[in-house]
Formats: C-alpha cells, sequence, structure tokens
C-alpha cells in the first residue's frame, strides 16, 4: 500500500537530513532522504512494511570531507532480527552482497552494544561510500509493521562521527513532549515610498537646416543669448513592496503546580510535538 496523501505532505517528521551541513573539524558530507516512491509505510493486509533510503555525497575532494565507512539507523529497539527481511544494498547502481547479522556488513546492534564509534544502536550498515561521488540505496522490510516517526541516523568515517538529526523510520512510538501553541496577531503594515524625479540629458545633437548664407558687411540682427524650449514627458511609477513580519519570543516563564508520587497526569491528553512549518504570505 502506497501513503495516501495526507502522509505524503505531512508525515510528521523528515523526509530527508542533510550531514554536510554540520560543522566540526572533518564533515561527512552526506545527504539522506526516505525513498517515499519505492517505501512501503502502511502495508497491506499480508504485505511487509517496506524502508528504502538514498544517501548521497556531495562533499569536495579536501581534507576537509570524510568518505563514509558506515552508518546506523536508529529503529525501534523492539524490533529483532527476525522481523527484518529482504535486505538491499545499492552503491554507485551496483547490487552489493548483504550478510546480515553478528559480523556481517548489515548488524542489528542493540542498546546495550550499540555501534563502538558512534555509541548508536540501531541497524548498522558497513559500507563505504566515497565523499564526492557516493550514491547508495539502502531497503529493508519488517514483518511487524511499526509507527512511522523520527529515528536517529548516526554516521562515522574518517576518523570522526556525526549524529543528532533524524529521519522518518520505524520507531515504538511518537515522542511526547510539551503542548504546542500556535499565536496569532492581525496587524497592518505601512511603508512610506517618496518619489524623486530625474531627467538625464544627453549629448546634444546639432543638425545644419538648409545650405549656408554668407554676406558680406552685414552684422547679425540683434537676438537673445540662449534659446529656451521644454519637453514634458507622462511617467508611471511602479513600485514594488513586498510585506511580511518577523517574531521574537521572550523569555519563557512557568507558573509551578502540585508535585506528587502519584500519576497526577493520568487525566491528560498525550500530544503530537511536531508542528507542521507555515508560511503565509500577503
Amino acid at each position: 500500500m502506497s501513503l495516501s496523501c495526507n502522509q505524503t505532505e505531512n508525515p510528521g517528521c523528515n523526509l530527508r537530513i542533510d550531514y554536510s551541513t554540520i560543522q566540526g573539524e572533518r564533515i561527512l558530507p552526506f545527504q539522506i532522504s526516505l525513498n517515499l516512491t519505492d517505501s512501503v509505510l502502511e502495508p497491506a493486509v499480508g504485505e511487509n512494511q517496506r524502508f528504502c533510503y538514498d544517501i548521497m555525497a556531495v562533499g569536495e575532494d579536501t581534507p576537509m570531507y570524510a568518505d563514509l565507512s558506515h552508518l546506523v539507523l536508529g529503529i525501534c529497539d523492539e524490533i529483532t532480527a527476525e522481523e527484518i527481511v529482504n535486505i538491499t544494498v545499492i552503491i554507485n547502481g551496483v547490487a552489493q552482497e548483504v550478510v546480515f547479522g553478528e559480523g556481517g556488513n548489515v548488524e542489528l546492534r542493540p542498546a546495550d552494544r550499540p555501534d563502538p564509534p558512534t555509541g548508536c544502536p540501531g541497524l548498522k550498515f558497513d559500507f563505504p561510500l566515497d565523499k564526492v561521488y557516493g550514491t547508495m540505496r539502502i531497503c529493508f522490510e519488517l514483518t511487524v509493521a511499526r509507527e512511522v516517526a523520527g529515528i536517529d541516523v548516526c554516521l562515522s568515517g574518517g576518523n570522526t562521527t556525526a549524529e543528532g538529526l533524524e529521519i522518518c523510520g520505524p520507531a515504538c512510538e511518537k515522542h511526547s513532549g510539551g503542548c504546542p501553541v500556535i499565536g496569532y496577531q492581525r496587524s497592518t503594515v505601512c511603508v512610506p515610498v517618496t518619489v524623486t524625479p530625474f531627467a538625464h540629458v544627453g549629448t546634444p545633437i546639432t543638425s545644419c537646416c538648409g545650405e549656408p548664407v554668407v554676406t558680406g558687411d552685414e552684422i547679425c540682427p540683434r537676438g537673445g543669448e540662449v534659446c529656451r524650449f521644454t519637453i514634458k514627458q507622462e511617467v508611471c511609477v511602479a513600485v514594488p513592496v513586498e510585506f511580511g513580519a518577523r517574531a521574537v519570543t521572550g523569555t519563557p516563564t512557568v507558573q509551578c503546580g502540585e508535585a506528587s508520587n502519584r500519576n497526577i497526569c493520568a487525566d491528560c491528553t498525550p500530544v503530537d510535538t511536531t508542528v507542521s512549518d507555515q508560511k503565509e504570505e500577503c
């Protein structure tokens, strides 16, 4: 079953992350995307849940950037190795041999035995990738469908690690947190516009009218020293103005209520902390 329209537009987690923007002594310049075309996030009855990720190198051939050694997808720690099937890895268009299990190039690292360089548990893919030209697609299926939410992605290579970014993947449950609130205020924005006229005078062009008249013993007729005339041109000035606003939050405050060793939050409703980005323009 493919994604519904609503899930495709608003999955509630990141469909793409970019570690090339994370600065450090060395950069692991890789962008990772969940491929919605090949993934099956809402499987039909009897169908496996499927996740496919595209990894693309965007680095340069300089010491600042590091090749990828391996990556770890922080999938739900309740997923067992028996639930993970049909693992495929394609690097630069070439299908790779996959050995799944302890000591293999694809390995499930539990929380009590995480990946040593990154310290991250999850599904480890031990396949190197060039920092400039490398492309890789990894896919796997789950026999038991899981909640789709943000999962950690950890990278390792060049004696450096990168972690902290989350992408949509098989999670145990959605992250819990505070209560999201959106505040609205209507306002009128005014900007003064001053139009200042100008006229650029080009190089005068003199034309001779008729043949010259040459006479002797004749003085020039009395006249003025200058000639004056005017040029009028109607103009229309278009002034584009884009209106917007920036909001700056103040210092948050809290009013402390009851504290207890009893579960006094039992009658509270859990909320989804994922608030989609909104942009409105006039």
